[in-house]
């Protein structure tokens, strides 16, 4: 009897244990399959000129953004991953019109919620990993400029941010036959936009002078003779009696159709301390192109004003369909102190895109021209990088055709980029040179900053970015004279102060 009891007892410690040791054992399961991560951030920024936005728009607050990053990756199971990364974004400003709006939180606290990723990956065979759901790709070598780089639109809504993307919904095969070799093939069923910066509506403005005569307006990409007929138009005009209402700009975008999915291809290779890849994208150009344009002059309407030539400007602006074939690389070289080599080649067989402009006060008369030709071109990147000391790195680039640069009548402009990093008292305090210099008309951005990181994961950012050049063209009847960084649709001088907290 005493012995039966003792059994039980054992049993009853036994069953107890292991009830205890379950949740532990659990607990430490989930901690091996899920990661998490993210950080916290605030974002100060204030305007600097008042020159380069809308006329007697003056020096203001620019941004008081905060933010909230989470990522969450999961993995169940070892051949399955589960990716999921959103943002709950704060804009810091009021947006309420009247009385009414004041009783909506989100007029008086704007916010939006972004989902960046949103994947899962699977891995049925050791040679292959199938990937499906809202991702963000990122191939080439070069730091930020990379024209074989092309699932991914760019979101350039915020000038400081270059890497940023727009998310996608896509599907990956990966499939590695040998341990230096990955073959990578991507379709995108729907077609995406990059996203602007708040100042390119600003290309499309028309100015006036300190008295209220009209001063200027976007030059269309046409021909010398037809731009000078077309202003020389308006020119014979009272140019204090002008009125130009707000320029409208559609755009035109492809059908919802099989036909304008995106396809991609990639080979990688890696020998020894050589990565090269070779890479293949049919699919569209994600910047807009001119493409029609109506000009006409209204007697009456919204926006018209009484007792002056009121003129109306349509346009339209595409994204034209083009097949990149690419080559990128890059090399470290331990027989050359460990400098860093990389390089992009992307050559572009372009659809060809005419622009046509209806100028009803000349008749009806429509003039026309080739905007892109579809003549295969060239855009490519190389660059070097080396830390000199523990507190010295500098990283060189050249940049054959900017982000948005199409081979359009505004051509290719070459660069010089050049960011350099001095780090002190065991890298607390970083302070960062970075820009770009067009090498054809010699404008500029630059964007210094400092970074003392207060404790680990914690940083705070000062530093300004400013535009230089030239904000008219220097051929105010050549399309392609605009200046880069000079124009107003470039974007404000302004100075920022960030905090980031990362986890």
């Amino acid at each position: 009897m005493v012995r039966g009891r003792l059994l039980l007892f054992a049993l009853a410690l036994h069953a107890v244990a292991a009830a205890l040791a379950t949740p532990r054992d659990a607990a430490a399961g989930w901690a091996d399959m899920v990661q998490l991560g993210g950080y916290l951030s605030s974002d100060i920024r204030y305007t600097i000129d008042d020159w380069r936005g809308p006329r007697g728009s003056g020096t203001g607050w620019y941004m008081n953004r905060n933010e909230a990053d989470f990522r969450l990756k999961l993995s169940p199971d070892p051949r399955v991953t589960g990716v999921v990364e959103t943002k709950l974004r704060f804009y810091g400003f009021n947006n309420a019109d009247d009385v009414g709006d004041l009783s909506d939180r989100a007029k008086v606290d704007p916010f939006d919620v972004r989902l960046e990723e949103a994947w899962v990956a699977v891995r049925p065979a050791p040679w292959m990993d199938i990937k499906v759901g809202r991702m963000i790709q990122s191939w080439g070598s070069v730091d930020m400029f990379n024209p074989t780089d092309n699932l991914n639109a760019r979101d350039f809504s915020d000038p400081l941010d270059y890497a940023s993307k727009v998310p996608n919904q896509m599907i990956e095969l990966d499939f590695y036959p040998t341990n230096w070799l990955t073959l990578t093939a991507v379709w995108v069923p729907v077609f995406k936009p990059s996203m602007l910066p708040p100042s390119a509506v600003m290309g499309f403005a028309v100015e006036y002078d300190s008295q209220g005569c009209f001063a200027a307006a976007p030059t269309p990409p046409l021909g010398r003779a037809d731009v000078d007929e077309l202003f020389g138009y308006f020119g014979a005009l009272d140019r204090c009696k002008l009125s130009f209402l707000p320029t409208e700009v559609r755009t035109v975008e492809p059908e919802l159709d099989i036909a304008n999915s995106q396809a991609a291809a990639r080979a990688k290779f890696q020998i020894g301390d050589l990565d090269l890849s070779l890479s293949y994208y049919y699919g569209r150009f994600t910047f807009p192109i001119a493409y029609t344009a109506v000009a006409e002059l209204v007697s009456d309407g919204p926006g018209t004003v009484q007792g002056k030539t009121n003129v109306k400007y349509q346009a339209e602006v595409m994204y034209p369909r083009m097949q990149v074939a690419g080559l990128d690389f890059s090399y470290s070289a331990p027989w050359f102190f460990d400098v860093g080599f990389v390089g992009e080649l992307a050559v572009i067989f372009p659809e060809r895109v005419d622009f046509a402009l209806l100028a009803k006060p000349l008749g009806d008369k429509v003039f026309s021209s080739v905007n892109v030709p579809s003549t295969p071109f060239v855009k490519a990147s190389a660059g070097l990088d080396y830390t000199f000391t523990k507190w010295l790195y500098v990283n060189a680039m050249y940049v054959r055709g900017f982000f948005d640069e199409f081979n359009d009548r505004f051509g290719l402009h070459n660069y010089t980029v050049l960011p350099t990093e001095l780090k002190f008292f065991e890298d607390e305090l970083q302070i960062r040179l970075a820009g770009a210099l067009d090498c054809n008309d010699l404008s500029a951005v630059t964007y210094p900053q400092i970074t003392w990181v207060a404790a680990p994961s914690l940083e705070f950012i000062a530093g300004v970015m400013l535009f230089i050049g030239d904000t008219k063209p220097a051929d105010g009847f050549d399309y392609g004279s605009r200046s880069k960084f000079g124009q107003k649709a470039a974007g404000r001088d302004f100075v920022f102060f960030k905090t980031k907290f990362t986890w």
